[in-house]
């Protein structure tokens, strides 16, 4: 009897523990895994930068995803805490392979220029301003300038935002507003740049200077601040070295140029050439143009083959 008891006991002890379990809500099932990639990244109660802090995760933890919301993600850190996230200081699994797929699509896109962060600013990873955030890069980080799209800025009618496909790392590809960045300019031709900017800089050919050394010739896409922007430079103009006077000096320069990445730089036999593209006005079409360097004296090619109006090269000033 005493036997029969004891069993007893041990049977509806069993059958509440397991009525308990069956009882217990189910976690919600997650919609993907995510990697923190900020610095003392909050986990909140809210997804609110206001609301109240739950957890400070670091770079590496693991959180799982259960709800994306505008540019907050819900997640659950271990297996009971739950709230939200910047989507910046996180990134998914999901993003991960959107990133892979765009670094390898953008292996063949020409670097047009680097450039540097003047503030603090998103990487995004289609261009928009309400797209997701890969995370965000710091004033003075350095990227590759790969490509450039304009789309109507939100709530405008007539503005527009230029955002920029960047390349912050070998392993990274994203969008940024260019109003967040300085295009570079080499220093030797900044003091001729004349308040230019410089989309596209490329490097034409090399000379050695028994004074000045190794020194470079370059071709730039330049476009003055506040120009039409559809267009990524308005005029292309070319830098060569006067190996007397050992200084930069313009060898030829063009302007109302509707040009358009990519601009390109190659060599025909011992030539340098230059590719350029334009948008035509129905504002889709793109026109090629040609460029082959003959020492300093620059030539259209396809064009009629007179012969050039200046016998040398301008000062880069002018």
């Amino acid at each position: 009897m005493l036997f029969t008891l004891s069993a007893m006991k041990v049977l509806i002890a069993l059958l509440v523990c397991f009525l308990l379990t069956g009882c217990a809500p189910k976690p919600e099932p997650s919609i993907d895994q995510a990697t923190v990639v900020s610095k003392n990244a909050s986990l909140r109660q809210k997804n609110s930068s206001t609301s109240r802090t739950l957890r400070v995760l670091e770079i590496g933890e693991k959180v799982e995803v259960l709800k994306h919301q505008d540019n907050w993600y819900r997640v659950r850190y271990g297996p009971d805490v739950e709230g939200w996230m910047e989507e910046s200081t996180v990134i998914t699994s999901e993003t991960k392979n959107r990133i892979q797929q765009a670094v390898a699509a953008s292996q063949s896109l020409e670097t047009q220029n680097t450039a540097v962060l003047k503030q603090d600013a998103n990487l995004r990873i289609d261009p928009g301003r309400s797209t997701s955030i890969l995370r965000r890069l710091e004033s003075g980080a350095k990227v590759e300038v790969l490509d450039r799209v304009t789309k109507p800025r939100p709530g405008s009618d007539a503005a527009h935002d230029m955002w920029l496909k960047v390349r912050p790392t070998p392993t990274e590809v994203g969008w940024m507003l260019s109003s967040a960045l300085d295009f570079d300019i080499p220093a030797g031709i900044a003091p001729y740049s004349e308040e230019y900017v410089y989309p596209a800089v490329k490097i034409l050919n090399r000379v050695e200077d028994p004074v000045a050394g190794q020194v470079n010739w370059y071709v730039v896409g330049e476009r003055k601040p506040g120009s039409d922007p559809a267009l990524d430079f308005e005029g292309i103009r070319v830098f060569t070295w006067n190996m007397k006077k050992h200084r930069y000096e313009t060898a030829f320069r063009t302007k109302g140029m509707r040009g358009v990445y990519p601009l390109s730089v190659g060599m025909e036999e011992a030539n340098p050439t230059i590719h350029v593209r334009e948008l035509a006005e129905d504002g889709v079409t793109k026109i090629s143009k040609d460029f082959v360097m003959y020492g300093v004296i620059v030539r259209q090619k396809d064009a009629n083959t007179e012969t050039p109006k200046h016998k040398g090269t301008k000062k880069a000033g002018r």
